[in-house]
């Protein structure tokens, strides 16, 4: 019988999860706990296994597409089984949602019985793919749709390109356009970092860090640390000396409830570590920084970096940070001026050290010159705290004897 497999609650505060890679198709059979679908939430990427054994009838979704808990995935036939009650109610509502969202008219479609039947005929897409089309010269009525509902997608309209259908009127270019569906992490980021900047009042604050010091006991120390099994980087000791600078200024230790107009300053540390990876942008979370030693820190940035970077970080690894440090290592150039990651209120820059000639003592000398960069929610970080904060992450940068007396 007709069985609807729904999408399951997959953690706390989890309302919808995007559905990244289907592991079946159509008439496979699966059987208990095959892994069906790879969907992503806010929090992770979870693999969710198959319930039951059966045969798949129907994928309600595509690859891309953005599904609701509690609402069907799939559709299998099950021997011996009737039809869930709910799963066909959950699927044709989400079906309606889904269409409803994206159902626009053409413009020149909308009452002139003079103009074609294919230009009044109603075309689903987003806004985002109709700019796509005008741009390339594209009518979407002549766009076979394959989304949900005959949504015309991105896809379809690179498809259309390249079968030779586009006409670009007024447009002396010429040549092929490359599509790339935003999915997965690069939509997580594209969404994240939009709504960062649309609410918080950022502003950045940069200052030089004179670290010749902790350049050699840097050095030192890596070879006690290569001993432990762990590559010691500069980044623990950032992280150390902000979440000291944290416990003196609590106010960028936070974050901001706009609905409620709340600051919640935190009274814990879980430090966001900004990471590369091949799909984009990650930021795993380093739990309780400051209860741990700087060989501690180096270990577990070492473990969240190259899970985040293989893609098997754990839901516990992500969200909930309360504060984020991002380093651009070699490629630091002078400075940057990062997004702060919603919804914290601030985030610290470093850069590269340059051997750099300053003065000293009325002299001039090269020393271990970086730039130190804060941005920060003008809504909720004053001017002089920021400038303050830097100062006091500097001061332990510059004296790291300071990091080990001051040692949690």
């Amino acid at each position: 019988m007709a069985y609807q497999f729904v999408l399951p609650d997959i953690g706390e505060g989890v309302v919808e999860a995007e559905v990244l890679k289907w592991f079946v198709r159509e008439g496979d059979a699966v059987v208990e706990d095959q892994p069906l679908v790879e969907v992503m939430t806010d929090k992770a990427t979870v693999t969710i296994p198959s319930p039951k054994r059966g045969r798949v009838t129907r994928l309600l979704w595509k690859e891309g597409d953005v599904a609701k808990v509690h609402h069907a995935l799939l559709e299998m036939e099950v021997e011996g089984e009737g039809v869930a009650a709910t799963g066909a109610t959950e699927a044709q509502s989400l079906a309606q949602e889904a269409r409803a969202a994206v159902t626009a008219a053409l413009p020149g479609g909308d009452g002139d019985d003079d103009a074609p039947a294919q230009e009044r005929r109603k075309v689903l897409a987003t806004p985002a793919v109709r700019a796509l089309a005008r741009e390339i010269g594209v009518e979407l009525a002549s766009v076979r749709g394959t989304g949900p509902g005959g949504r015309v997608t991105k896809a379809d309209l690179g498809v259309h390109a390249r079968n030779g259908k586009a006409g670009a009127p007024g447009a002396a270019s010429s040549g092929s356009v490359e599509i790339v569906p935003v999915r997965g992490l690069r939509r997580r980021i594209a969404e994240k970092m939009a709504r960062s900047k649309r609410t918080a009042a950022h502003f950045t604050f940069v200052e030089e860090a004179d670290v010749s010091e902790l350049v050699r006991a840097k050095e030192r120390m890596a070879r006690a640390a290569s001993e432990e099994g762990v590559k010691l980087t500069f980044l623990p000791f950032v992280v150390k000396a902000a979440v000291f600078a944290l416990r003196r200024f609590p106010y960028l230790n936070a974050s901001f409830d706009e609905e409620k107009g709340e600051i919640h300053l935190k009274r814990f540390y879980d430090v966001g570590i900004a990471t590369a990876t091949e799909d984009g942008l990650s930021v795993p979370v380093l739990r309780r920084a400051s209860e741990r030693s700087i060989l501690e820190v180096a270990r577990e940035i070492e473990r969240l970096a190259a899970d985040a970077r293989a893609g098997k970080l754990r839901p516990e690894d992500v969200g909930g940070s309360t504060f984020t440090v991002t380093s651009l290592g070699a490629l630091g150039g002078l400075f940057a001026t990062p997004v702060i990651n919603y919804p914290e209120v601030a985030i610290l820059g470093v850069h590269r050290i340059r051997p750099t000639p300053v003065v000293r003592d009325g002299q001039v000398v090269v020393r271990d010159v970086m730039h130190v960069s804060l941005t920060s929610d003008h809504r909720v970080v004053d001017g002089d705290q920021a400038a303050a904060f830097v100062y006091d992450v500097i001061r332990h940068l510059e004296d790291p004897s300071l990091l080990l007396l001051r040692m949690a």
